[in-house]
This record gives structure tokens, C-alpha cells and sequence, in this order.
């Protein structure tokens, strides 16, 4: 009788190469994700390679899309706040620890770790997404009247820059401090601090908490 192939399920290949890939980056760098490199480190033919992600790149691709899945699950925390400021606050440390828990990740999305890699527009699309929830975060306080009026895309962008720009330092050991999580609690403090409408605008001016 002819024994019966299992063939392993598209999913735990991909799970497996891209675990694979991440230990690979973590240990040796870019220049150990070659498909062959990736193959025997996921315990599969090079072939699995070619057919389930057409090349290396396509493995880098995966990283990209689910790490920014995971970033946007991990900041829409933020709305799910009824105080939008402690909403925002919420979001910007998520982020941060989002960075921390997946240094190799971060820097394939960030820090152009795999050089020559370009994400595919799919791919790119999911990666809006994380920027979409901190400018609903801030336009609903916008909203709220807890920050002054302006365009919440280029409110959520400066956010977005001060806090990557720490978290990127932190990353690469280049935080001149000792507790870089009081400088970054602080940096939140004094970017929402910025933020409050004036004392003659719309909005009511706060003191925002720290935690």
C-alpha cells in the first residue's frame, strides 16, 4: 500500500519561516536570509521557499504586514479609552513597548533592517492602518476639546516622529539616559502638554496625569 503524504498546512510554513527569518536577522544579520539559509533554519526544502513566498523578499514581506497587524492591534488600545488624552497616552506607550518586545520585527518595518527590501502595496496598505488609529486617537480629542484645533493628520505625524525618534534611539543604544522609561513617560508629558488648546481657544486647558 502507498503510504499517504501529508502535505504541512500554508500556514505553519509561513509561521515557521518567519520565525525563522526573525532568529536568522536577530543572530547573523541580513545577510543570512539567502533561501537556502532560510530553508534549513525552518526545517524545510528550499523549494517550500519558492512556493509559498516566491523568494527571500517575500518572506520579508510577511515580517512587514504581520508586524504592523500586531503594531496596530497593540495602539488601537488608545480608543477603547472614554478620556481621549489618557486615550492617546495609552496608544504612544503601546507603541513603545511594542517596539521593545520586537526589536528584529521594528527595525525590518522602521530601520530598513533588510536592505533593497520594498514592501508590496498590500502590505503598505496594512501598514496605514497603525497610522489611521493614532489620527482617529487625536482627532477625537480634537473633538473633545482637549487639543487645539488643527489638521489631526499632521497633529498625529508630529506624535509620530518625537516618539519613533525615542523609541529608535532606545533601540540602537543610543539613549543618553539611565531610565528610558521616565525620559519617555516625560516625552509623552510634553508632547500632549503642547498639545492643550490656549487658554482663550475652544477647548478647556488640563493637567495632564501621569502614570
Amino acid at each position: 500500500m502507498t503510504a499517504v503524504r501529508h502535505r504541512t498546512p500554508s500556514i505553519e510554513i509561513e509561521n515557521a519561516v518567519v520565525e525563522a527569518a526573525l532568529r536568522l536577522l536577530a543572530s547573523n544579520g541580513p545577510a543570512a536570509l539567502t533561501v537556502r539559509g532560510l530553508a534549513a533554519e525552518a526545517g524545510i526544502a528550499p523549494m517550500g521557499i519558492y512556493n509559498h513566498f516566491g523568494d527571500k523578499n517575500g518572506v520579508i514581506d510577511i515580517v512587514f504586514r504581520r508586524g504592523f497587524e500586531e503594531l496596530t492591534r497593540s495602539v488601537s488600545i488608545g480608543l477603547d479609552i472614554d478620556d481621549p488624552i489618557e486615550g492617546l497616552r495609552a496608544g504612544l506607550l503601546a507603541y513603545r513597548r511594542f517596539a521593545l518586545d520586537h526589536r528584529t520585527t521594528y527595525a525590518v518595518m522602521f530601520l530598513r533592517e533588510v536592505p533593497n527590501f520594498t514592501p508590496t502595496d498590500g502590505s503598505l496598505v496594512i501598514a496605514a492602518e497603525s497610522f489611521a488609529v493614532l489620527i482617529r486617537g487625536v482627532d477625537r480629542a480634537i473633538h473633545a476639546g482637549e487639543v487645539r484645533h488643527g489638521d489631526a493628520r499632521e497633529i498625529a505625524q508630529q506624535l509620530w516622529a518625537a516618539t519613533h525618534g525615542a523609541v529608535a534611539l532606545e533601540i540602537v543604544d543610543m539613549c543618553l539616559v539611565d531610565d528610558t522609561t521616565a525620559m519617555y513617560g516625560s516625552l509623552i508629558d510634553t508632547l500632549l502638554k503642547g498639545l492643550r488648546p490656549s487658554a482663550t481657544g475652544t477647548g478647556r486647558s488640563r493637567t495632564v496625569r501621569r502614570k
